[in-house]
């Protein structure tokens, strides 16, 4: 009987300390994960609220400022190749806002009129649309012909 006791004493010793062993592994992956994760944050200029904020986002947001973009003349391709530090901000200004669904109902039905009450994006939109307006009337050396 003493060997018994000193057997399931020795089991529950060893159950104990895996346990332990498996917690300090997982803590240790976990603590890998979010230095991970603070890098990737880094590398793209936001902080790591801003990251975890931005990962937390509803899925269709990137569509939202895509069809804003489109709304306001602008193509998401050439901000991307020019002007990316900027696409990036009106991404992250576009995942932490309020007003998502609104912007939403407002695209569906091809509202266009009102995003200025609601949208901390349209300013930036709006100039960025006045930018590209003022740089197409440059390119064209002649106005166009009316028939």
């Amino acid at each position: 009987m003493v060997m018994e006791s000193g057997g399931k004493a020795r089991e529950s010793l060893l159950g104990a300390l895996m346990c332990r062993f498996r917690r300090a592994v997982a803590r240790w992956n976990q603590m890998q994960w979010q230095d991970s994760l603070e890098a990737v944050a880094r590398e793209v200029d936001l902080s790591k609220a801003e990251f975890d904020a931005l990962m937390q986002s509803v899925s269709e947001e990137p569509l939202l400022l895509s069809l804003r973009l489109s709304h306001a003349g602008l193509s998401e391709e050439e901000l991307a190749a020019n002007r990316g530090d900027l696409l990036r901000d009106l991404r992250r200004v576009c995942s932490r806002c309020a007003s998502r669904a609104r912007c939403d109902r407002d695209l569906k039905h091809e509202r266009r009129a009102t995003p200025s009450k609601y949208c901390p994006n349209e300013p930036t939109l709006q100039a960025l649309a006045r930018e590209a307006r003022q740089s197409a009337s440059r390119i064209l050396p002649f106005p166009p012909r009316l028939n």
